[in-house]
Protein backbone atom coordinates (compact mmCIF):
# COMPACT_ATOMS: atom_id res chain seq x y z
CA UNK A 1 0.00 0.00 0.00
CA UNK A 2 3.03 2.67 0.74
CA UNK A 3 4.41 1.90 -2.62
CA UNK A 4 1.34 2.63 -4.39
CA UNK A 5 0.83 6.02 -2.26
CA UNK A 6 4.30 6.87 -3.25
CA UNK A 7 3.72 6.19 -6.89
CA UNK A 8 1.03 8.38 -6.81
CA UNK A 9 2.73 10.80 -5.13
CA UNK A 10 5.81 10.64 -7.48
CA UNK A 11 2.93 11.49 -10.77
CA UNK A 12 1.76 14.60 -9.05
CA UNK A 13 1.94 17.86 -11.45
CA UNK A 14 1.84 15.17 -14.37
CA UNK A 15 -1.43 16.54 -15.40
CA UNK A 16 -0.42 20.21 -15.24
CA UNK A 17 2.12 19.37 -17.29
CA UNK A 18 0.03 17.91 -20.35
CA UNK A 19 -1.84 20.48 -20.41
CA UNK A 20 0.92 23.04 -20.43
CA UNK A 21 2.28 21.35 -23.53
CA UNK A 22 -1.60 21.10 -24.94
CA UNK A 23 -2.47 24.99 -24.51
CA UNK A 24 0.36 25.72 -26.57
CA UNK A 25 -1.44 24.97 -30.13
CA UNK A 26 -5.05 25.49 -28.46
CA UNK A 27 -3.91 28.88 -27.81
CA UNK A 28 -2.73 29.28 -31.19
CA UNK A 29 -5.63 28.11 -32.86
CA UNK A 30 -7.52 30.51 -31.34
CA UNK A 31 -5.05 33.26 -32.24
CA UNK A 32 -5.34 32.30 -35.67
CA UNK A 33 -9.18 31.89 -35.50
CA UNK A 34 -9.46 35.54 -33.84
CA UNK A 35 -7.55 37.28 -36.77
CA UNK A 36 -9.10 35.01 -39.55
CA UNK A 37 -12.34 36.24 -38.47
CA UNK A 38 -11.36 39.94 -38.45
CA UNK A 39 -9.76 39.21 -41.86
CA UNK A 40 -13.36 38.10 -42.99
CA UNK A 41 -14.79 41.07 -41.16
CA UNK A 42 -12.79 43.86 -43.18
CA UNK A 43 -12.79 41.84 -46.17
CA UNK A 44 -16.61 42.16 -46.06
CA UNK A 45 -16.90 45.85 -44.92
CA UNK A 46 -14.49 46.48 -48.12
CA UNK A 47 -16.93 44.55 -50.26
CA UNK A 48 -19.75 46.81 -49.09
CA UNK A 49 -17.19 50.08 -50.39
CA UNK A 50 -16.77 49.18 -53.95
CA UNK A 51 -20.07 47.87 -53.74
CA UNK A 52 -21.51 51.33 -52.94
CA UNK A 53 -18.41 53.10 -54.97
CA UNK A 54 -19.59 51.29 -58.18
CA UNK A 55 -23.20 52.11 -57.60
CA UNK A 56 -22.28 55.98 -57.44
CA UNK A 57 -20.00 56.08 -60.05
CA UNK A 58 -22.31 54.24 -62.29
CA UNK A 59 -25.12 56.70 -61.18
CA UNK A 60 -23.08 59.47 -61.84
CA UNK A 61 -22.37 58.28 -65.52
CA UNK A 62 -26.11 57.64 -65.87
CA UNK A 63 -26.30 61.43 -65.60
CA UNK A 64 -23.94 62.74 -68.01
CA UNK A 65 -21.46 60.03 -69.86
CA UNK A 66 -19.13 62.36 -70.80
CA UNK A 67 -18.26 63.69 -67.31
CA UNK A 68 -18.27 60.65 -65.43
CA UNK A 69 -15.24 59.69 -65.03
CA UNK A 70 -13.97 63.47 -63.60
CA UNK A 71 -13.70 63.24 -59.75
CA UNK A 72 -14.72 59.28 -60.14
CA UNK A 73 -11.55 58.36 -57.90
CA UNK A 74 -12.64 60.74 -55.31
CA UNK A 75 -16.13 59.61 -55.16
CA UNK A 76 -15.23 55.41 -55.06
CA UNK A 77 -12.43 57.24 -52.23
CA UNK A 78 -15.50 58.62 -50.25
CA UNK A 79 -17.22 55.37 -50.29
CA UNK A 80 -15.09 52.59 -49.30
CA UNK A 81 -13.85 55.16 -46.85
CA UNK A 82 -17.44 55.44 -45.14
CA UNK A 83 -17.81 51.50 -44.78
CA UNK A 84 -14.47 51.07 -43.60
CA UNK A 85 -13.16 49.47 -40.18
CA UNK A 86 -10.96 51.34 -37.65
CA UNK A 87 -7.65 49.24 -38.89
CA UNK A 88 -6.23 50.83 -41.59
CA UNK A 89 -7.71 53.47 -44.10
CA UNK A 90 -8.58 51.69 -47.54
CA UNK A 91 -7.14 52.46 -51.04
CA UNK A 92 -9.60 52.90 -53.42
CA UNK A 93 -8.17 52.64 -57.26
CA UNK A 94 -9.23 54.58 -60.03
CA UNK A 95 -12.66 53.28 -61.10
CA UNK A 96 -12.29 50.81 -64.39
CA UNK A 97 -15.28 52.73 -66.48
CA UNK A 98 -16.34 51.40 -70.39
CA UNK A 99 -18.79 54.34 -71.58
CA UNK A 100 -18.91 52.09 -74.93
CA UNK A 101 -20.43 48.77 -72.68
CA UNK A 102 -22.10 51.18 -69.36
CA UNK A 103 -19.96 49.36 -66.93
CA UNK A 104 -17.73 50.63 -64.32
CA UNK A 105 -15.51 48.17 -61.52
CA UNK A 106 -14.29 49.67 -58.57
CA UNK A 107 -11.37 48.07 -57.04
CA UNK A 108 -9.80 48.91 -53.08
CA UNK A 109 -7.48 47.11 -50.39
CA UNK A 110 -6.54 47.64 -47.32
CA UNK A 111 -4.10 45.95 -44.74
CA UNK A 112 -5.21 44.15 -41.98
CA UNK A 113 -3.03 43.45 -38.53
CA UNK A 114 -2.37 40.06 -37.30
CA UNK A 115 -2.77 40.78 -33.20
CA UNK A 116 -2.65 37.41 -31.96
CA UNK A 117 -1.15 35.56 -35.27
CA UNK A 118 2.32 37.43 -35.30
CA UNK A 119 3.13 36.01 -31.75
CA UNK A 120 3.16 32.66 -33.34
CA UNK A 121 3.77 32.66 -37.25
CA UNK A 122 5.53 35.96 -36.97
CA UNK A 123 3.69 37.58 -39.96
CA UNK A 124 2.41 41.05 -38.85
CA UNK A 125 -0.25 42.00 -41.47
CA UNK A 126 -2.19 40.87 -44.40
CA UNK A 127 -3.59 42.80 -47.61
CA UNK A 128 -7.08 42.39 -48.47
CA UNK A 129 -8.76 43.15 -51.97
CA UNK A 130 -12.18 43.67 -52.72
CA UNK A 131 -13.94 44.22 -56.33
CA UNK A 132 -17.37 45.54 -57.59
CA UNK A 133 -18.69 46.12 -60.67
CA UNK A 134 -22.10 47.89 -61.74
CA UNK A 135 -23.72 49.07 -65.19
CA UNK A 136 -25.99 51.78 -66.34
CA UNK A 137 -28.68 52.38 -68.89
CA UNK A 138 -31.98 52.68 -70.22
CA UNK A 139 -34.09 50.10 -70.45
CA UNK A 140 -34.33 48.51 -74.28
CA UNK A 141 -36.18 45.39 -73.69
CA UNK A 142 -38.05 43.57 -71.32
CA UNK A 143 -41.35 42.80 -69.69
CA UNK A 144 -44.25 44.41 -67.82
CA UNK A 145 -48.20 44.46 -67.27
CA UNK A 146 -49.71 45.27 -70.74
CA UNK A 147 -51.29 48.39 -68.93
CA UNK A 148 -50.75 51.53 -70.94
CA UNK A 149 -51.35 54.82 -68.83
CA UNK A 150 -51.73 58.23 -70.67
CA UNK A 151 -48.79 60.23 -69.41
CA UNK A 152 -50.65 63.14 -68.08
CA UNK A 153 -52.13 61.15 -65.30
CA UNK A 154 -49.18 61.35 -63.72
CA UNK A 155 -48.78 64.99 -63.92
CA UNK A 156 -49.02 67.52 -60.97
CA UNK A 157 -49.20 64.00 -58.80
CA UNK A 158 -47.12 64.25 -55.40
CA UNK A 159 -45.41 60.71 -54.07
CA UNK A 160 -48.13 59.07 -52.60
CA UNK A 161 -50.77 60.72 -53.74
CA UNK A 162 -53.61 58.30 -54.87
CA UNK A 163 -54.89 58.59 -58.19
CA UNK A 164 -57.76 57.00 -60.50
CA UNK A 165 -56.78 56.43 -63.71
CA UNK A 166 -60.25 55.76 -66.05
CA UNK A 167 -60.77 53.35 -68.70
CA UNK A 168 -60.79 54.39 -72.17
CA UNK A 169 -58.44 56.80 -73.56
CA UNK A 170 -60.69 58.41 -76.47
CA UNK A 171 -63.04 60.01 -73.63
CA UNK A 172 -59.49 61.47 -71.94
CA UNK A 173 -57.93 62.23 -74.81
CA UNK A 174 -56.60 65.49 -73.61
CA UNK A 175 -57.00 65.10 -69.32
CA UNK A 176 -59.02 68.11 -68.34
CA UNK A 177 -56.76 71.57 -67.18
CA UNK A 178 -54.08 69.87 -66.98
CA UNK A 179 -51.96 69.03 -70.56
CA UNK A 180 -52.45 68.46 -74.25
CA UNK A 181 -51.26 64.49 -73.71
CA UNK A 182 -53.38 62.18 -73.44
CA UNK A 183 -55.01 60.42 -70.48
CA UNK A 184 -56.81 57.74 -69.20
CA UNK A 185 -55.54 53.82 -70.17
CA UNK A 186 -55.80 51.13 -72.55
CA UNK A 187 -54.83 47.45 -72.93
CA UNK A 188 -51.86 46.37 -74.97
CA UNK A 189 -52.02 43.22 -77.40
CA UNK A 190 -50.07 40.37 -75.03
CA UNK A 191 -49.93 36.77 -74.27
CA UNK A 192 -50.59 35.56 -70.72
CA UNK A 193 -50.97 39.32 -69.53
CA UNK A 194 -47.76 39.82 -70.15
CA UNK A 195 -46.04 42.00 -73.00
CA UNK A 196 -42.69 42.05 -74.09
CA UNK A 197 -40.82 45.65 -75.29
CA UNK A 198 -37.73 46.07 -77.25
CA UNK A 199 -36.90 49.40 -77.61
CA UNK A 200 -33.57 49.27 -79.57
CA UNK A 201 -35.42 50.11 -82.47
CA UNK A 202 -36.30 53.47 -81.66
CA UNK A 203 -39.66 54.81 -81.23
CA UNK A 204 -42.08 52.34 -80.15
CA UNK A 205 -45.95 51.88 -81.29
CA UNK A 206 -47.77 48.70 -79.48
CA UNK A 207 -51.03 47.85 -80.84
CA UNK A 208 -54.19 47.79 -78.47
CA UNK A 209 -57.91 48.66 -76.77
CA UNK A 210 -59.38 50.28 -74.51
CA UNK A 211 -62.46 47.51 -74.14
CA UNK A 212 -63.46 47.36 -70.56
CA UNK A 213 -62.74 43.22 -70.84
CA UNK A 214 -59.14 43.45 -70.86
CA UNK A 215 -58.87 43.09 -75.16
CA UNK A 216 -56.38 41.14 -75.99
CA UNK A 217 -54.16 41.60 -73.83
CA UNK A 218 -54.46 37.72 -72.08
CA UNK A 219 -55.25 39.32 -68.58
CA UNK A 220 -58.09 37.98 -66.64
CA UNK A 221 -58.91 40.84 -64.63
CA UNK A 222 -59.69 38.97 -61.13
CA UNK A 223 -57.23 37.00 -61.61
CA UNK A 224 -54.03 39.05 -62.60
CA UNK A 225 -54.73 42.19 -61.00
CA UNK A 226 -56.15 40.99 -57.29
CA UNK A 227 -52.73 39.45 -56.12
CA UNK A 228 -51.15 42.51 -57.57
CA UNK A 229 -52.81 44.96 -54.87
CA UNK A 230 -50.78 46.92 -52.79
CA UNK A 231 -47.43 46.24 -54.65
CA UNK A 232 -45.52 48.16 -57.17
CA UNK A 233 -46.04 47.26 -60.68
CA UNK A 234 -44.19 48.64 -63.87
CA UNK A 235 -46.57 50.54 -66.10
CA UNK A 236 -45.97 51.74 -69.60
CA UNK A 237 -46.74 55.23 -70.28
CA UNK A 238 -48.00 56.10 -73.68
CA UNK A 239 -48.14 60.25 -74.88
CA UNK A 240 -49.99 59.64 -78.23
CA UNK A 241 -52.42 57.27 -79.60
CA UNK A 242 -54.42 56.80 -82.82
CA UNK A 243 -56.89 55.11 -83.52
CA UNK A 244 -56.19 52.15 -86.17
CA UNK A 245 -58.50 49.40 -87.67
CA UNK A 246 -55.29 46.32 -87.66
CA UNK A 247 -52.46 47.26 -87.33
CA UNK A 248 -50.16 50.58 -86.33
CA UNK A 249 -48.67 51.05 -90.15
CA UNK A 250 -52.22 52.14 -91.07
CA UNK A 251 -52.98 55.70 -91.02
CA UNK A 252 -55.08 57.00 -88.26
CA UNK A 253 -59.08 56.03 -88.84
CA UNK A 254 -61.13 57.83 -85.80
CA UNK A 255 -63.98 55.01 -86.35
CA UNK A 256 -61.27 52.53 -85.88
CA UNK A 257 -61.86 49.80 -83.15
CA UNK A 258 -58.25 49.68 -81.66
CA UNK A 259 -56.10 51.52 -80.90
CA UNK A 260 -51.90 52.03 -81.72
CA UNK A 261 -50.34 53.47 -78.48
CA UNK A 262 -46.61 55.27 -78.47
CA UNK A 263 -44.94 54.10 -75.80
CA UNK A 264 -42.66 57.29 -74.37
CA UNK A 265 -41.25 55.57 -70.49
CA UNK A 266 -42.26 53.42 -67.77
CA UNK A 267 -43.12 54.48 -64.49
CA UNK A 268 -43.65 52.37 -61.18
CA UNK A 269 -47.40 52.35 -59.91
CA UNK A 270 -48.41 50.91 -56.77
CA UNK A 271 -52.49 49.37 -57.64
CA UNK A 272 -54.75 49.98 -54.52
CA UNK A 273 -57.90 49.01 -56.00
CA UNK A 274 -60.10 49.61 -59.01
CA UNK A 275 -62.67 48.14 -61.04
CA UNK A 276 -62.62 46.23 -64.63
CA UNK A 277 -65.40 43.20 -64.83
CA UNK A 278 -64.60 40.06 -62.63
CA UNK A 279 -62.18 42.81 -60.96
CA UNK A 280 -63.69 44.89 -58.08
CA UNK A 281 -61.94 46.42 -55.06
CA UNK A 282 -62.68 50.21 -54.75
CA UNK A 283 -60.30 52.14 -53.46
CA UNK A 284 -62.35 54.70 -51.01
CA UNK A 285 -59.53 56.80 -50.40
CA UNK A 286 -59.17 57.43 -54.11
CA UNK A 287 -60.95 59.70 -56.72
CA UNK A 288 -64.28 58.36 -57.39
CA UNK A 289 -64.04 55.28 -60.04
CA UNK A 290 -65.97 55.61 -63.27
CA UNK A 291 -69.01 53.47 -64.20
CA UNK A 292 -66.69 52.45 -67.31
CA UNK A 293 -63.79 51.24 -65.32
CA UNK A 294 -60.90 52.24 -63.42
CA UNK A 295 -58.10 51.46 -62.23
CA UNK A 296 -56.47 53.05 -58.57
CA UNK A 297 -53.38 53.43 -56.90
CA UNK A 298 -49.89 55.69 -56.45
CA UNK A 299 -47.60 57.23 -58.61
CA UNK A 300 -44.29 56.35 -57.30
CA UNK A 301 -41.71 57.82 -59.73
CA UNK A 302 -40.17 56.74 -63.35
CA UNK A 303 -37.23 54.53 -61.85
CA UNK A 304 -38.42 51.14 -61.20
CA UNK A 305 -37.17 48.97 -63.79
CA UNK A 306 -37.30 44.74 -62.96
CA UNK A 307 -33.52 43.26 -63.54
CA UNK A 308 -35.12 41.64 -66.71
CA UNK A 309 -34.90 44.82 -68.56
CA UNK A 310 -31.80 44.41 -70.86
CA UNK A 311 -30.21 47.97 -70.30
CA UNK A 312 -28.57 49.79 -73.33
CA UNK A 313 -27.67 53.31 -74.37
CA UNK A 314 -31.05 55.72 -73.98
CA UNK A 315 -31.49 59.41 -75.82
CA UNK A 316 -31.07 62.51 -74.11
CA UNK A 317 -34.42 63.31 -73.24
CA UNK A 318 -33.94 64.05 -69.10
CA UNK A 319 -37.24 62.34 -68.66
CA UNK A 320 -36.12 58.51 -70.29
CA UNK A 321 -35.90 56.08 -67.41
CA UNK A 322 -32.38 55.30 -66.36
CA UNK A 323 -31.16 52.23 -64.50
CA UNK A 324 -28.11 51.75 -62.21
CA UNK A 325 -27.65 48.07 -61.02
CA UNK A 326 -24.97 45.73 -59.63
CA UNK A 327 -23.43 42.77 -61.92
CA UNK A 328 -20.73 40.32 -61.74
CA UNK A 329 -18.14 40.53 -64.12
CA UNK A 330 -16.06 37.12 -65.26
CA UNK A 331 -13.09 37.99 -63.39
CA UNK A 332 -15.32 38.66 -59.77
CA UNK A 333 -17.34 35.29 -60.91
CA UNK A 334 -13.64 33.27 -61.52
CA UNK A 335 -12.71 35.21 -58.09
CA UNK A 336 -15.49 33.70 -55.98
CA UNK A 337 -15.17 30.19 -57.74
CA UNK A 338 -11.49 29.85 -56.87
Amino acid sequence: MRRLIRGLRAERGATATVVAFAIIPLLGAGAIAIDVGALYAERAQLQNGVDAAALAVAASCARDESACGAGSTVLAQQYVDDNAAIFREPVADAPSISTSNNTVTVTANTGVDHMLAQLIVGDDASNVYASGSAEWGTPIAGGVLPVGFGSCEFEGAAPGEKITVELGVKARAECPDVTDNPGGFGWLNAEDCFVHFDLSDGELWHLGESGMGGGSSGCNPKNDFTPLLDTVILIPIFDSFKAVLKSCDEAPDPKAPKECYHIAKFAAFKLTGGKLTSFTHIDKSAPPCDKAGCLQGEFVKYVAVDDAFELGDGGSDSDSLSVVRMILTENERSALIG
